[in-house]
């Protein structure tokens, strides 16, 4: 003790060290009810990696009100006591706000870590160095919550390079941007809303306090949860409104939410709306109002013609997690966000919607057409009537000169438009009633146009002649008769005319557009004539399907390397000109027709992957640049004309050496998948079993198909539909090709004993890591000998041990007259835990057929996890057919049999094993069986001896529940097995049950 210390100082200096010390070790307050706080807590537990010695960095991002701040303070409170030292700063956006107050946070972090309420920082740049070099010696936890600026990280933490070995630093933000800056020692996590039932739960507790609504109120429930879409902040506020109220309240509240949101939580998804400058919220409440769903390269062209600067807003909104975009480039917005951007646009003026920048709700907008009560303030309006309505249109756009969105759907009008702003940049107007554009409408900013379904006919050239031209649809637009010169429009990107089926002619400086990405013509059936030559160097998809009239394609002046898809199947173009083969990018051709000679440039087509073939398609006996073997020795398969094909579709094929040819020009180190339908094909090459990577076989209506020599290895669906001709030999015999590439042993019984054949563990191993399923569908009406368990009927069950087996299911389905699409539902039950196997459709099957499924057993044991599987488990598969909404019902298809192949121990089952013993419990029997009694007296030990094939149907029939007989027919076995074990003298062990 110092001797300038009293006493009473030293004993008060040690009890605030200790208090200090025991209060910074207090857990945090995480929530009233932490509802899916656990799952969450665990995912970033695996980035953390608390084990390991190397310093880690998480950043958790998410929109406001996700959740972030409550599972860090959830993390927190798991790990804090493992660290030296620990510390958490909550709010930082709100208290850095001046430099007192980042002084403040310097200070909190030494205190909560270093325990000395005597440490005080006099500058910014000093409280840096104090906690660089009082904290760079200790493996602390630090969390940083509510970031919204890199500088306040740099305040606290500095360049991040200090802290000692086995720190964690977790930094919660709304923006994902702000933390990638920080190295390559950092992880980020998404904190996303609630599932269906956590979000159920969480809302239950708040409104009900139990974990699930209640009986009379789940459907007003129901609709909260749709409206806040797993957000929790939404659901703790809306959940503790509606607590106590009746059910009438809760319905006005709820009409009041939808159009009016909520304070509380409109306050906090709004800070991030703030942080955005003037240009990135115009962007936000463009979005909100008119693009949600939209394709991002869609709205970014759109808006760069309105001095917006997309090109860098828009990933800055995505950063702050007020937009996202999905897997198909889709702008997506939080419907609560998008509410929140539309109420601040209803603050313009509450009360005068005239006043406002942007018109949405479609009351609105009729009103202001139908009154014509624009005003220049108007940017944007949509009218989406939600039925067919009728207002005349004439001089309300007068009022909006500064319009430059307009988007209307199901709206028509009679009489003449007479205006249209010029300052448009977005015009969508599916089924415009009237005949043309009104005289004075001459865009020169307009970026979109989709006039689908209307009357156009004439008068629209002026539409043209805007350099910011990009997207153009006048799909099923039946009145126009000729495109007009495109020259004046040439950054034209997307243009689609299909079912124009009035269209004769498409002017000639089409062919020459260099920005057109994407070009639509299918189904324009009068379509006559193209551009002459084609130099499109953007080109990357050309449709021309279904256009019956076209007789000429163009020539191709140069090589196109864009043009990556072709269409060019049912239309009048016999023979294709020897400038095809300029089409040296293309990877998906399909062509046909009834009769289509191909030049022999086609050969130059090397990087095709994708072949759809249709008619009669006549490939070229001269073979350029000897490239490939002369046509009559391709025998071998030492070269290929399509090196790259993995999808081949062959339609309506008359000349069966043509389909030969085509196979062979096919590599089997790539062919992936092969379609044949309504062709005359009897066999396939022998070498057929070759193609490695081949995973699916489709033949359709292919009558006259005999034989399928072998399968490829690496098979996974096989599918024939409606081929008569194949039998059910063949049937059989493909069963058992599938089954051994399978790895299925061909001979097993269900009497308990294993089968001398064991699986290929490698094709084990492929059946559980690498595909889904196996599929194959073959004519037939009885179920192969080769499944060793057999029913009559749309049940069947087996015994098998603690781990799923790899089993096959077949199914017989029965067809009369007519033929129809059905779906079937095959359900499995594990000792009644009963859940779906299988759904699918098969389509129009006029015949009798077979379906075979196989499901790795991985796939089952993780599907009943939940459940705890004994020594012994009773399987049963259910299956039911029914018709999807589309298809009428032509004919009732009937399930007349089952099968399962597998390996299973049915003779160890309590109910099975009475048949090796005396003593059995009498089980009443079913209607169709015999009971056990019955079988225990007729069928003793001393029966096994013998071979008749009746007795091992009767002992099948015995062991496998889903089997029936009668009677008679035991007795009648049993006599001839004595007389068979008579005369053999010699016991024989049963191994197999058919």
């Amino acid at each position: 003790m110092n001797g300038s210390c009293t006493e009473f100082e030293f004993i008060q200096g040690i009890v605030e060290e200790v208090s200090n010390s025991k209060f910074n070790r207090m857990p945090l307050f995480v929530a009233k009810y932490p509802v899916g706080i656990s799952s969450r807590v665990e995912a970033i537990k695996i980035l953390l990696d608390i084990e390991s010695n190397d310093v880690r960095m998480v950043g958790i991002y998410g929109l406001g009100g996700v959740g972030k701040t409550t599972i860090a303070k959830a993390i927190y409170n798991r790990f804090f006591n493992l660290f030296d030292g620990s510390s958490f700063l909550e709010n930082i956006n709100e208290n850095s706000k001046t430099d007192g107050g980042i002084i403040q946070l310097q200070e909190t972090l030494l205190f909560e870590i270093l325990g000395d309420r005597n440490l005080k920082v006099s500058s910014i740049s000093r409280g840096i160095n104090m906690i660089n070099e009082s904290l760079c010696y200790k493996r602390v936890l630090i969390i940083l919550d509510g970031v919204d600026e890199l500088d306040q990280i740099e305040s606290l933490l500095g360049k991040c390079d200090w802290f000692a070995s086995g720190s964690r630093i977790i930094i919660t933000t709304r923006d994902k941007h702000l933390v990638a800056p920080l190295g390559n020692g950092l992880s980020t996590y998404e904190v996303k809303g609630l599932n269906e039932q956590e979000a159920i739960e969480l809302f239950s507790q708040h409104a009900f306090k139990r974990n699930k609504p209640k009986e009379d109120y789940l459907e007003l429930a129901n609709q909260v949860i749709r409206y806040a879409k797993g957000l929790p902040l939404a659901l703790t506020i809306m959940g503790a409104d509606f607590y106590g109220r009746t059910k009438a309240e809760w319905k006005s509240a709820l009409c009041k939410y939808e159009k009016f949101p909520n304070r509380g939580i409109q306050k906090i998804l709004k800070i991030s709306y703030e942080e955005l400058d003037e240009t990135e919220q115009e962007i936000f409440l463009d979005i909100a109002c008119f693009f949600n769903g939209h394709d991002m390269d869609y709205v970014v062209d759109i808006l760069e013609t309105c001095d917006l600067y997309p090109i860098s807003g828009i990933p800055k909104i995505i950063d702050k997690c007020l937009v996202t975009v999905d897997q198909y480039n889709k702008l997506s917005m939080h419907d609560l966000l998008r509410q929140m951007g539309r109420e601040i646009v209803r603050q313009e003026s509450t009360h005068k919607p005239k006043e406002r920048s942007r018109i949405w709700c479609y009351e609105d907008a009729l009103d202001i057409l139908a009154k014509n009560m624009g005003s220049d303030k108007i940017q944007g309006i949509m009218l989406c009537s939600p039925k067919p309505m009728t207002v005349q249109l004439k001089e309300q756009f007068l009022k909006m000169k500064n319009l430059r969105f307009l988007i209307i759907h199901n709206l028509n009008s009679f009489g003449c438009l007479e205006y249209l702003p010029n300052e448009l940049r977005f015009l969508d107007w599916p089924g415009y009633p009237f005949s043309s554009f009104p005289s004075n409408f001459c865009p020169k900013k307009l970026v979109a146009l989709n006039m689908s379904r209307s009357r156009l006919e004439n008068q629209f050239t002026q539409i043209f002649s805007s350099e910011t031209l990009k997207y153009v649809n006048f799909s099923w637009c039946e009145y126009i008769r000729k495109l007009p010169d495109l020259s004046q429009a040439p950054n034209i990107k997307e243009l689609d005319l299909k079912y124009c089926t009035n269209l004769v002619e498409v002017h000639d400086s089409i062919g020459r557009l260099q920005k057109l990405e994407v070009w639509e013509l299918s189904n324009c059936t009068k379509l006559q004539i193209l551009p002459s030559y084609l130099m499109m160097k953007s080109l990357a998809s050309l449709t021309l399907t279904g256009c019956s009239s076209l007789k000429k394609f163009p020539d191709i002046s140069q090589e196109m390397e864009c043009l990556g898809k072709l269409a060019l199947h049912s239309t009048g173009i016999c023979e294709l000109p020897s400038s095809f083969g300029n089409l040296i990018g293309l990877k998906t051709l399909l062509l046909g027709n009834h009769s289509l000679y191909l030049p022999s440039s086609i050969y130059k087509l090397q990087h095709i992957e994708r072949l759809s073939l249709y008619g009669d398609v006549i490939f070229p006996k001269e073979l350029e640049n000897d490239r490939q073997p002369p046509r009559d020795s391709y025998k071998g398969l030492s070269q290929y004309i399509f090196p790259s094909l993995n999808y081949l579709s062959l339609s309506f094929f008359k000349i069966r050496t043509e389909i030969d040819f085509i196979l062979t020009s096919c590599s089997p180190l790539s062919l992936e998948s092969l379609y044949i339908t309504d062709s005359n094909v009897v066999t396939l090459p022998k070498f057929f079993g070759r193609f490695e990577r081949l995973h699916m076989l489709f033949i359709e209506r292919c009558n006259e198909l005999l034989e399928i020599p072998s399968l490829p290895k690496s098979i996974i669906k096989v599918l024939t539909s409606n081929c008569h001709s194949l039998d059910s030999q063949l049937s059989s015999k493909l069963f058992l090709q599938f089954g051994e590439i399978l790895g299925l042993p061909p001979n097993i019984s269900c009497l308990g004993v294993r089968s001398d054949i064991s699986m290929d563990p490698q094709l084990s191993s492929r059946i559980s890591q690498e595909v889904s399923e196996y599929v194959i569908i073959l004519p037939g009406h009885e179920i192969p000998n080769w499944f060793n368990h057999q029913s009559v009927g749309r049940s069947i069950s087996f015994w098998m041990g603690p781990k799923f087996p790899t089993f096959g299911l077949c199914v017989a389905f029965g067809m009369e007259d007519d033929y129809s699409d059905y779906c079937y539902h095959v359900d499995i039950s594990v000792n009644g835990n009963r859940r779906t196997f299988r759904r699918g459709i098969l389509f129009k099957n006029r015949f009798d057929h077979l379906w075979f499924y196989c499901r790795p057993p991985s796939s089952l044991q993780k599907q009943f996890q939940d459940l705890k599987l004994g020594c012994r488990n009773h399987v049963e598969l259910f299956c039911e057919i029914f018709f999807p909404p589309f298809a009428p019902k032509k004919s009732t298809p009937f399930i007349k049999g089952m099968g399962v192949h597998v390996e299973c121990i049915c003779s160890h089952s309590p109910q099975n094993s009475g048949i090796f013993r005396d003593n059995y419990e009498e089980v009443q029997p079913r209607r169709g069986q015999i009971s056990k009694r019955i079988v225990h007296k007729r069928l003793r030990p001393s029966l096994l001896r013998g071979s008749s094939f009746i007795l091992r149907r009767l002992l099948c029939h015995t062991l496998c529940p889903t089997r029936s007989t009668s009677h008679q027919q035991l007795l009648k076995a049993r006599k001839i097995s004595i007389n068979n074990s008579r005369k053999r003298k010699r016991p024989l062990v049963e191994r197999s049950c058919i």
